[in-house]
């Protein structure tokens, strides 16, 4: 049985890999290079996302938390 191409070379892993990345980068610059308090935001319930931790929406869907970190750094509430 042949793998996809994603599956033999990794990519599904990488694409989930850097789309992490770039939530703590977005985390961690939200809070001014504050990586303590860009964790500790990870890790906690939040009401934009339905009162769910980013760090566990990440796993599924990675741009609703980046979404998320744009509408706070811009002020936008709904």
């Amino acid at each position: 049985m042949r793998k996809k191409q994603s599956e033999a070379t990794g990519e599904g892993e990488s694409d989930s890999s850097s789309a992490d990345v770039e939530v703590w980068r977005a985390a961690i610059e939200m809070f001014g290079g504050d990586r303590t308090a860009a964790e500790s935001w990870l890790h906690q319930a939040v009401m934009g996302l339905g009162w769910r931790r980013p760090i566990d929406v990440m796993e599924r869907d990675p741009q609703q938390v980046l979404d998320l970190i744009t509408r706070i750094d811009r002020g936008v509430y709904t």
